[in-house]
């Protein structure tokens, strides 16, 4: 190095070309972070409450101080009724009846919901009794819920078993945090993966053929194949 010359001075940009840089670099981050998905979250909420005869459970599945569901146990007449209901605009799976789901089953914008349904029912005619309802001796399924965070809606699921004499036991309780996502019954994290899917849902044949778009997708995708969820109900 010549000791005659002085060292060389980082060249300066025009301060207006300094700013558009700037401009253009921040507008470029903010693309790529608007590009990167929103993270899935389950929450998940293990319970375990009887709601015994006359009695009603109120739900809050998002925690928030606000009950979006109901489980119901009233007598009526001869009859013992276990009826599911939205609170305000909220909905559970099924038409007309609370569908009995099992582990597995999507929960999402496709799903047929009611505001409420019937779950079980028992009572006395002419000396015998007559039980109507999917929920009857089920143990460990689930019921699809759709309510709404803020305006929006949110998809999620809670696991029941009812045994012969119309007792409703909730055993948990989940919910999707990004809206109008579904949810696997009985999926307690996120996001949704072939391991949220039981071995004996794997081994069970499924009504809906594989596409090109699955088969694309993996063995992954394979072990999740929906199933038409009129077809999972009891």
């Amino acid at each position: 190095m010549n000791p005659l010359k002085s060292p060389r001075s980082a060249a300066r940009l025009n301060p207006k070309l300094d700013a558009k840089l700037i401009a253009y670099m921040a507008a470029g981050a903010g693309v790529l972070a608007a590009a990167q998905p929103a993270q899935a979250k389950v929450v998940y909420t293990p319970v375990n409450v009887t709601i015994g005869e006359n009695s009603q459970y109120l739900l809050d599945l998002n925690q928030d101080g606000v009950n979006d569901f109901s489980f119901s146990h009233f007598a009526y007449g001869n009859w013992d009724h276990f009826y599911a209901a939205g609170l305000g605009a909220n909905h559970i799976f099924g038409n007309g009846s609370a569908s009995a789901l099992r582990f597995g089953v999507p929960i999402g914008p496709n799903g047929h919901f009611s505001h409420f349904g019937l779950m079980a029912k028992s009572g006395a005619i002419s000396g015998s009794i007559k039980t109507f309802g999917k929920w009857l001796n089920v143990q460990n399924h689930y019921l699809g819920l759709q309510f709404s965070i803020n305006g929006q809606t949110h998809y999620g699921w809670a696991r029941l078993t009812v045994t012969s004499g119309i007792a409703g036991t909730l055993t948990g309780y989940a919910y999707e945090t990004i809206p109008n996502k579904r949810i696997l019954a009985g999926q307690t994290s996120g996001p949704e993966v072939a391991g949220a899917v039981g071995l004996e849902e794997r081994l069970t044949p499924y009504s809906q053929k594989p596409t090109l778009g699955l088969l694309s997708r993996g063995a992954d995708a394979l072990a999740i194949w929906r199933r038409e969820e009129d077809s999972m109900e009891l």
